[in-house]
């Protein structure tokens, strides 16, 4: 009994141990109904660059995000609705889409505390947004309104997310340039707001064909990546290209490349 005891302790030892050199990345789920959620695609990025997924729900509070972001290594900001303008000082245009406002105090809060922390963050679409707005820039409400004087690519597809849409050229001296090894991407896109004015800190890291700003990142000062494209439905389907992207948050949290070498997107066989 004492033999079979110390074999469970030592198994279980052993499996923290593995546990501990895979950072925990915590990603903010969206709120509707009274239910907290979030694709899929975001747990499967994170799985097959390395990681453990952590689905962070609603913050009521700062204190509450800081409790979070003190346990987890890394944070995604995930997709979704529009962002509150009022916090960036601007009046609500009538083509405004469906806003957030108790996520949006979530989100900020979160990311609020991951920059007091120095933890490593990974906007995505409306995270890029949301990062923005938090960090002291502001938003083009809606591109085919707003945005001056250019023809537009098709920022809101209505193909599936695995699918390409446009193409977005890649500043050189970046991280997004270090990680991707690639001066121009092929990417999906899903919104219709966009980054106006970046915020103090952060620079601009990738352009779509028509202007609009499409990536940001505040190194060294802030350590935060932002894109307005979908880059986890490609890494969920086991494109290495792109779990790049997720392997860097990976490896800015702590951890090492990932050592998944089938990654989750095969599907057992019914008999």
């Amino acid at each position: 009994m004492k033999r079979t005891f110390c074999g469970l302790m030592l198994a279980f030892t052993c499996i923290c141990a593995m546990a501990q050199q895979k950072p925990l990345i915590g990603i903010s789920t969206g709120f509707s109904d009274n239910t907290a959620s979030v694709r899929y695609t975001y747990v499967d990025a994170i799985v097959n660059a390395g990681g453990i997924p952590v689905l962070i729900p609603l913050a009521k509070d700062s204190l509450a995000a800081a409790e979070v972001l003190s346990r987890v290594d890394g944070l995604i900001l995930s997709g979704g609705e529009d962002v509150y303008p009022f916090f960036y000082d601007e009046e609500s245009v009538g083509s405004l889409g469906v806003v957030n406002l108790e996520r949006d105090r979530s989100d900020m809060w979160l990311l609020q505390t991951a920059v007091k922390l120095n933890k490593p963050v990974l906007g995505i679409c409306r995270g890029e947004q949301l990062t923005n707005v938090t960090m002291g820039g502001t938003l083009y409400q809606d591109l085919p309104s707003q945005f001056p004087n250019r023809p537009l690519v098709q920022h809101g597809q209505r193909s599936n997310g695995t699918l390409p849409i446009h193409h977005v050229n890649v500043v050189k001296e970046s991280r997004l340039y270090e990680i991707m090894q690639q001066e121009q991407l092929a990417v999906n896109s899903f919104h219709h707001q966009a980054v106006k004015d970046v915020a103090p800190g952060f620079k601009v890291v990738a352009v779509a064909t028509d202007g609009v700003i499409e990536a940001i990142e505040g190194f060294p000062q802030y350590n935060i990546l932002a894109v307005q494209w979908h880059p986890e439905y490609f890494a969920q389907q086991g494109d290495a290209q792109w779990i790049k992207l997720f392997e860097d948050l990976v490896i800015r949290a702590g951890g090492g490349k990932s050592a998944i070498k089938n990654p989750n997107i095969k599907q057992p066989k019914i008999r």
